[in-house]
């Protein structure tokens, strides 16, 4: 599918903006701790293996969350106990002694892009009161976080939505940076360019699907400046091969 080759290139006075995901991309280790969080949360209920929460978590990780979280709970048969374990995850910032941290080299990048003109957002379903956010202090200010409130980075329209309360007419100017496939195939269709960060969630089989919606794909901060630099994340470029699961 290709949906740039008809965006119109933007005028040099448009400002270039980028989305950063939080889990995932600004803390790397966050998405998977936040899968095993939810894990041992649904395991003080009952019975799930690893591998269904897994399948669970990857929708519910960019879906309205509180919504995801209760209709999991409620086929589950633990809806009562969902105040409790959203509450847990809010307040999470460690699991089994490993604490969530700053990416490697993301202050680096955010000075760095900064430097070049580039407004920076923070594109995440945290709220004020997510313990986590205390890892961007000092690094994002309140007027950096985009307010998704119960909107969905799987849903276009959010994009959409934001975009035009930006007035921005041009959407490929924006880059979303995600772990999440399902994200990034959204912003793609809003016209936005995306750029996967790997990280141990999303596995290439999970991936590959969504290859025509991902313009390139970086293991960290260092490699993503990288590609901005190069300006490799060029509009109408061709989609990245991922290999088979």
């Amino acid at each position: 599918m290709g949906h740039t080759a008809d965006i119109p290139p933007a005028p040099a006075t448009s400002r270039h903006t980028l989305l950063l995901d939080f889990d995932g991309v600004l803390s790397m280790n966050a998405s998977g701790l936040l899968l095993r969080a939810l894990h041992e949360g649904i395991n003080r209920h009952t019975e799930l293996p690893i591998e269904a929460t897994a399948a669970q978590f990857k929708a519910i990780c960019t879906f309205p969350q509180r919504d995801s979280l209760r209709v999991l709970f409620a086929g589950l048969g633990i809806e009562r106990h969902l105040g409790a374990e959203i509450e847990s995850l809010r307040s999470c910032l460690s699991v089994q002694g490993t604490r969530m941290t700053l990416a490697r080299g993301a202050d680096t990048f955010c000075a760095e892009q900064r430097a070049r003109g580039v407004r920076l957002r923070v594109f995440s379903t945290m709220d004020r009161g997510t313990a986590r956010r205390s890892l961007l202090d000092g690094l994002f200010g309140p007027e950096d976080f985009v307010p998704l409130g119960h909107a969905s980075k799987a849903d276009p329209d959010t994009y959409t939505a934001l975009l035009a309360a930006e007035n921005e007419n041009h959407p490929e100017r924006w880059l979303l940076v995600d772990d999440s496939p399902l994200a990034l195939r959204a912003a793609k269709i809003a016209g936005l360019r995306t750029v996967l960060m790997r990280g141990d969630v999303f596995t290439p089989g999970d991936v590959a699907p969504f290859a025509s919606f991902i313009d390139a794909q970086a293991d960290s901060f260092a490699e993503l400046g990288d590609l901005l630099r190069a300006d490799a994340v060029a509009v109408g470029a061709a989609p990245v091969s991922f290999p088979a699961a």
